[in-house]
């Protein structure tokens, strides 16, 4: 079947033209429909997604409230432990007797020779050696040492025992610290 068209030739350039305007028309209005939609539907996730990141930083800052708390808490349990413990070794640090002195101002006194098997301290203000000397001179010269280091030693006892024999003396001495040297 063919169709015949009797217009003339201007009118059907003008209805070409028409449609084709009309088709254009469509065009843009669908064109526009499409993005007011999208930008709709873009609206509506920003609203959503807003929506969500606030609801989740809200829980976020619940949480961290909360750990924030119990971790307050255990730190300063923590805290409150390491500062006893530093304050008890303050005060027995500051109670205790500087031992070092009292070292250092005996280890010059015994001869060359002489063992000290052992260096005790009792009560704080007596000390008590034994060892062991190869003559009886080398014994009777820690003797004398102790003896004339009145500065920071007094009250040496002189058991006879000691210099009874002549040679492989084993000894023992008690004697004081004087309390300056304990300061």
């Amino acid at each position: 079947m063919h169709i015949i068209n009797l217009l003339p030739k201007s009118r059907q350039k003008e209805l070409y033209y028409s449609a084709i305007l009309r088709g254009v028309y469509t065009l843009i209005a669908l064109s526009l429909c499409s993005f007011v939609l999208v930008i709709l539907a873009q609206y509506g996730t920003s609203l959503y997604l807003k929506n969500s990141l606030r609801e989740v930083q809200a829980s976020i800052a619940q949480i961290q409230s909360q750990v924030n708390k119990n971790q307050n808490s255990e730190l300063k349990k923590q805290i409150t432990q390491i500062n006893n413990t530093v304050t008890d070794y303050k005060n027995l640090a500051a109670a205790a007797p500087k031992w070092s002195k009292v070292l250092k101002a005996f280890a010059p006194l015994p001869p060359p020779g002489v063992q000290i098997n052992s260096f005790s301290i009792s009560g704080g203000k007596t000390i008590s050696i034994t060892g062991f000397s190869p003559t009886r001179e080398l014994v009777i010269q820690l003797y004398n040492n102790i003896l004339h280091d009145t500065k920071d030693f007094n009250g040496i006892d002189y058991p006879f025992e000691n210099v009874v024999q002549a040679k492989d003396i084993g000894f023992h001495f008690t004697f004081f610290i004087n309390e300056a040297l304990l300061k």
